[in-house]
């Protein structure tokens, strides 16, 4: 994966043995829940199209694209559980929306991997795990997407690392709706996207070693209960480097504009543990913590009724975070209680003594100009980001450098 030096180093070479071990337990998990040795299907070489592929692949089987543009809109069934699907060339084997299908690839079966592989100008999500348990996106490209880069709703016990996404007008990526998820999300680089990872409602997702630049929003876990299983908790946030959020134009498409240009947003969230990152740059908030609303649906005419979600719990610590535009650290007044920020290197703070020496008892008093900002009303939040902000179409944004194939 291309991508700048970090400073912060936080043990790569044992973090990634780490990494390797897990996806490596993850495979075998899958090999365990059926019998059968798997055979290559070859695409166009056996069959002219994936999805034919598809149609033909039993559990433990492989499907191998040959280097090509293929029109996306696939969509893997829940009988086609424990298959893997499988570029030749990461930066060769390109699934190509046009503008005009849904997803790239669609799947609702357990135990799928898709590997080594590129997606872009779909009008909801390159890659998205509906409903689906054991999943794995590795050494993907996905660009300039209406939606999400890589879409994880509703599925536990999967990995998604060495993953690049830019232009995704939602989040570049997303795990959530899980309880526990069980997942982990390392070594990926999101970019130019409205939001870098979102995580509504998800609980227990690993977050590390990874690079977050030029998105509107850094890494945003939330609360919100028109998704299922509210609230968000029990998260690590470890190792990343987050820079500039907020301060390039992006497409937006999320309920989640309002944070733009926060580069940890703790939206509604209980129990994160969010340290040894570096937080650079960010044009409003480097790490916040506060409430969430209540609403039901953000589509349609609905009020948001209250009363909040409020972030309990957190532990923000050992953080470096510096050049902030309005505060490095931020506590909402409308936050819970026990939210901890020790031992952190941050200039402004809001309120001046957020940092506690020993974290016991009550959290201080929180900023009210923080919630006024980001506790406001979701539509009210969301129009007043598009007045200011202007952001250009998903469409227009420059495709990415070719990223490294999957060893």
């Amino acid at each position: 994966m291309k991508e700048p030096t970090r400073s912060l180093a936080c043990s790569r070479c044992v973090r990634g043995s780490l990494l390797l071990l897990s996806v490596l337990v993850v495979s075998l998990g899958a090999a365990s829940s059926f019998a059968r040795a798997g055979s290559d299907i070859a695409v166009p070489g056996d069959v002219p199209t994936l999805q034919l592929a598809i149609a033909r692949a039993q559990p433990g089987d492989r499907i191998v694209l040959s280097p090509g543009t293929y029109p996306g809109g696939n969509v893997v069934p829940s009988e086609k559980h424990d298959i893997t699907i499988v570029g030749t060339d990461r930066n060769g084997v390109v699934l190509d929306g046009a503008d005009r299908r849904k997803n790239g690839i669609l799947v609702r079966a357990d135990g799928v991997a898709i590997l080594n592989m590129s997606a872009h100008n779909f009008l909801e999500n390159a890659f998205y795990w509906n409903g689906a348990n054991r999943f794995r996106a590795s050494y993907i490209t996905a660009w300039n997407v209406r939606g999400y880069g890589i879409y994880v709703e509703g599925g536990q016990q999967g990995t998604l690392d060495h993953d690049y996404v830019s232009g995704a007008a939602d989040a570049a990526f997303y795990v959530g709706e899980c309880r526990p998820c069980d997942a982990t999300i390392a070594d990926v680089y999101a970019t130019r996207s409205a939001v870098g990872y979102s995580g509504t409602n998800a609980s227990g997702v690993a977050i590390r070693d990874s690079i977050w630049n030029g998105n509107g929003a850094g890494i945003v876990p939330n609360t919100y209960a028109n998704e299922a299983l509210p609230p968000q908790s029990g998260s690590t946030i470890v190792g990343n480097t987050i820079t500039d959020s907020g301060r390039a134009r992006v497409p937006i498409r999320t309920a989640l504009a309002g944070f733009v240009g926060v580069g940890i947003a703790v939206a509604g969230g209980n129990k994160n543990s969010i340290h040894d990152n570096q937080v650079l740059r960010s044009e409003r908030y480097g790490i916040a913590v506060f409430s969430t609303a209540r609403f039901v649906t953000f589509n349609q005419n609905t009020p948001e009724p209250g009363p909040r979600w409020r972030s309990r719990g957190n532990n923000v610590a050992h953080n470096v975070v510096s050049g902030s535009g309005r505060a490095d650290l931020a506590l909402a007044s409308g936050a819970g209680l026990r939210n901890c920020f020790t031992a952190n290197s941050a200039g402004r703070t809001l309120p001046a003594h957020v940092e506690s020496a020993n974290c016991v008892g009550a959290s201080p008093t929180g900023d009210r100009g923080v919630s006024a900002v980001l506790e406001a009303r979701v539509r009210r939040m969301f129009a007043e980001t598009l007045r200011r902000r202007r952001p250009p179409p998903y469409t227009v944004l420059p495709a990415p450098p070719e990223q490294a194939n999957m060893p």
